[in-house]
């Protein structure tokens, strides 16, 4: 692929970093200009940058809101300043600097679509770093050695930033004199109404962001809704797609590279946990007590190494023999969430040690990880199994827009939304559709007797609508949109861990298993050590016993979510 190009890119992206020349009689005449850069091998270095920007983003997201676990046991220690150097250093390396190396040539040369890509995956960079970090560097942040300190801009002033890349993105993917598209387009495989349809509906995310404290987001969605070209069909989905490969480099989904690795005894095979909550949402919490209307895409989200808890003792699931803690609900998983089935995973904010256990958790499925689907086989993973890792980025969906757009309808008393209930509706099967058309896309055949009918995928919806149509307010219909959509999202951190701290839902998440006074839930993470610690115009850090500082646009009380 030409991807692996990408040596070559690194050493271009080197060479424009170097230190100004002081003397003309010190130009090289063989080494590489900035100008003569290869903007095809800039962008691979962007748009690869901009993957792993996604994941780690992702994944903290995805601990923070009871998908996958966070170890804790309080917010305050959840995470250290280093846990986000990686992060930090590619998204300011590897997605904005580099980005506008290529933004700058290919304006240059005229290849403007090059330029619209580069800007669509500098404005989400940016966004997102405001989104977990809150104050960050952008007017000052890549002037090189002109600016060693740079300062950090106000997160509204970041924002401002993000809508009009994304605006010059929209108007440069529409030139009719640009010069053909990139090499490698990693996303839409050069489709570039596809791109500009992901950058309008990248701008509504963001917009809806901001919708507790800007007055004026209001006419912009509407604006954007009324126009309607946004990503509604799964061919508009905006995702990041993985291999088989697994050296040189390895190419595969990172979360099956680190659950499906080779080893057909299950010694040392599954690395991650997957929350207790979010499992037991999926095969238990629905169903009225019928197996029929349990959530449609459980097998394929989630793969069981083992079936049932036959293998449980004091050794491998210390907490089944513990008591519940008595700050727990009675209605709130704990441990194991249900009497039986194999759903093997890790409570919220558990910091006790790590049993020997790895060869029973549950672990990652074909969706979208692209590992084995879940045909009760009882078996342990090694890496010849399922999908092995050609799995996606799921960075905005189409059911995403779906649910988005039943909170603007709920919230923002917009009839350009549509009607909430039908947006919920709709949202519920895309996601439904997706998950379970995947397999096919990735190599993996599921057995006929293990995918969901249409009366398994209509009982789930049909219990979904009637607790919406039974609700008493716009509050109490928007936690069961909201709900919906932390389900729909799973592969996606980042969406879920946004909705929290926006509107509150869900909001029967789990308490963190340790203690009842966890400290304030973590509004903003802490800044990385690599800022904090080289930057004198650097914030001061975020508090380690309260950490509960907010991003601009989160205006709700410090105990707002738990």
């Amino acid at each position: 692929m030409k991807i692996y190009k990408l040596i070559l890119g690194i050493v271009l992206v080197s060479s424009l970093g170097a230190c100004k020349k002081m003397d003309s009689l010190l130009d090289n005449p063989n080494s590489v200009d900035p100008s003569q850069a290869n903007v095809d091998l800039l962008l691979n270095e962007s748009q690869l940058s901009f993957s792993g920007v996604y994941n780690t983003l992702s994944d903290v997201g995805g601990e923070l809101t009871r998908q996958q676990v966070m170890f804790g046991p309080l917010y305050s220690n959840a995470y250290a300043p280093s846990s986000f150097d990686g992060v930090w250093t590619t998204a300011y390396t590897g997605v904005i600097k580099n980005g506008d190396k290529v933004i700058d040539l290919a304006l240059a040369q005229k290849k403007y679509k090059h330029a619209g890509m580069a800007q669509v995956l500098k404005a989400y960079t940016l966004g997102s770093l405001v989104d977990f970090f809150g104050d960050i560097p952008n007017s000052e942040s890549i002037m090189g050695v002109e600016n060693l300190n740079p300062k950090a801009d106000h997160g509204a002033d970041v924002y401002k930033t993000v809508f009009a890349l994304l605006d010059s993105a929209i108007s440069n993917f529409g030139k009719a004199n640009s010069a053909a598209g990139p090499d490698n387009d990693l996303f839409y495989n050069g489709d570039f109404d596809n791109w500009t349809t992901a950058a309008k509906t990248i701008k509504l995310k963001f917009l809806m962001q901001i919708r507790l404290v800007d007055t004026s987001a209001s006419a912009q969605i509407d604006e954007l809704l009324t126009e309607g070209d946004l990503i509604t069909t799964a061919d508009q989905d905006f995702v990041f797609k993985y291999s088989t490969v697994n050296n040189a480099p390895d190419s595969r989904h990172p979360h099956y590279a680190s659950n499906y690795n080779n080893s057909s005894t299950g010694s040392n095979s599954v690395s991650d946990y997957i929350g207790t909550y979010f499992m037991w949402c999926l095969a238990y919490e629905k169903g009225n007590g019928a197996i029929t209307s349990l959530d449609p895409r459980r097998r394929y989200y989630l793969y069981r190494q083992r079936t049932n808890y036959a293998a449980v003792d004091e050794n491998t699931c210390p907490c089944y023999f513990a008591l519940t803690p008595g700050h727990f609900p009675s209605t709130m998983p704990f441990c194991l969430p249900g009497p039986s089935g194999g759903y093997w995973g890790r409570d919220h904010g558990d910091d006790d040690g790590v049993p020997p256990d790895n060869s029973f958790r549950t672990t990652w499925g074909v969706y979208p990880a692209g590992g084995e689907f879940d045909a009760s086989q009882g078996s342990s993973v090694n890496n010849t199994r399922g999908g092995r890792g050609a799995g996606i980025n799921p960075i905005w969906m189409s059911f995403f827009t779906s649910f988005l757009k039943a909170e603007a309808a709920l919230k923002l008393n917009l009839p350009s939304a549509g009607v909430p209930r039908d947006l919920l509706e709709e949202g519920l099967r895309g996601s439904i559709s997706k998950v379970l058309s995947f397999p096919a896309t990735v190599g993996v055949t599921v057995p006929a007797v293990n995918i969901p009918t249409q009366a398994n995928i209509d009982s789930y919806v049909d219990e979904v609508l009637a607790n919406y149509d039974l609700a008493a307010d716009d509050n109490e219909r928007l936690a069961i949109i909201e709900k919906e959509y932390y389900l729909a999202a799973w592969g996606n951190g980042i969406e879920p861990y946004n909705n929290y701290r926006r509107t509150g839902y869900p909001d029967d998440m789990q308490f963190t298993v340790k203690t009842p006074s966890p400290g304030l839930f973590i509004r903003s993470v802490f800044y990385p050590s690599v800022f904090i610690n080289r930057n004198l115009n650097a914030p001061a850090q975020k508090n380690p016993g309260f950490n509960a500082d907010k991003v601009f646009w989160d205006n709700n009380p410090d105990n707002f979510i738990h």
